[in-house]
């Protein structure tokens, strides 16, 4: 299980919201990014969004100005020379066009010739259809790979992928489901909506 091929450690992670959100849920975000050799970046327009959440209630932005505190995460802005991407993408048709946020960190990863980790469905398959050669993973990568769950260890691993299924309703990419049930257990996976359901029912049937 984890990742076969994680990033070069020259290549920066640049999170979208998403990210932000189901890793600061996840309670263990310090732990998972000093796990992480790569920098992570995060847009100051996904930061300015995260933000703005305060007002609902939300507490994502207090967790990422820890992680900014502890220099863990770094705040970057789109360059000049990416904003005919950032600009294509908030300007087109509503099949085709991301938030300001999606599209700010898919425009600066390309720029930079880096990562973007990003959960959401539209705008990861928006990514590799337009941007092919970009790399892209999700936080479930994040998450199960070999550098996280060597480093905080299983049983926290699990924990903190519960957490953040629970508290974020992480969108797990389907071909990790079944891992993540597995690292989750029966009780744990079939608590957490976020799943599809006919995986959870057909482990929680295996068993019966």
């Amino acid at each position: 299980m984890g990742l076969l091929i994680f990033p070069p450690s020259e290549q920066a992670l640049v999170g979208d919201a998403s990210f932000w959100v189901s890793i600061v849920a996840s309670g263990r975000s310090e732990d998972i990014l000093r796990a992480i050799p790569n920098t992570m970046l995060i847009t100051d327009i996904v930061a300015d969004e995260l933000e703005r959440g305060r007002a609902r209630g939300r507490n994502t932005f207090d967790g990422v100005q820890r992680l900014i505190a502890s220099s863990l995460l770094s705040v970057v802005s789109c360059p000049e020379d990416a904003e005919h991407v950032y600009y294509d993408l908030v300007g087109g048709n509503a099949a085709e066009t991301l938030d300001d946020g999606e599209a700010c960190t898919l425009a600066y990863a390309l720029h930079s010739s880096g990562c973007a980790v990003v959960d959401e469905k539209k705008a990861t398959a928006l990514a590799r259809r337009r941007f092919p050669a970009l790399p892209l993973l999700s936080t479930t990568d994040l998450m199960l790979s070999a550098l996280v769950q060597s480093a905080v260890g299983r049983e926290a691993s699990a924990t903190a992928l519960f957490e953040a299924l629970m508290g974020a309703r992480m969108r797990v990419p389907p071909h990790l489901v079944e891992d993540v049930c597995l690292v989750l257990g029966e009780d744990r996976a079939n608590q957490c909506q976020s799943l599809p359901q006919r995986q959870r029912l057909a482990r929680r049937g295996s068993r019966a």
